[in-house]
């Protein structure tokens, strides 16, 4: 490192010292604007915090509505109809067809029969 850069350096870390120091001061002259900076700091990590706790929720979520369209899947397999899957899971039936839907843009293979089944209980998924 050349003398001028070392010079240049060390004129660098003194102004980061006298920054360093006034700021010091003017915080010891408003007191509370370390704990309004503190609470500030506190509010950007629990934001952070949730929304790392949210992705992973999502995550969560996806992998259940992938679950449960296989396993509607399997229902339809049997040849019931989307009127009888959602008597017995309780789901909406537009529940019940998103996740059919699901299942078939996933590419599990739609059954053989099931428009049958289902136009036998009066609902065409």
């Amino acid at each position: 490192m050349s003398k001028a850069a070392q010079a240049q350096a060390g004129r660098d870390r003194a102004r980061d010292a006298r920054l360093k120091a006034a700021r010091e001061r003017r915080l010891r002259l408003d007191p509370d604007q370390i704990a309004r900076e503190r609470r500030i700091d506190e509010a950007a990590v629990d934001v952070e915090v949730a929304w790392e706790e949210r992705t992973r929720a999502e995550q969560a979520v996806a992998e259940a509505e992938v679950a449960a369209a296989a396993a509607i899947e399997k229902l339809v397999a049997e040849k019931l109809s989307v009127r009888d899957i959602v008597q017995l899971t309780g789901l909406d039936q537009g529940i019940v067809r998103r996740l059919r839907q699901l299942g078939l843009d996933d590419g599990a293979p739609a059954s053989a029969g099931s428009g049958t089944a289902e136009s036998a209980g009066g609902r065409v998924a």
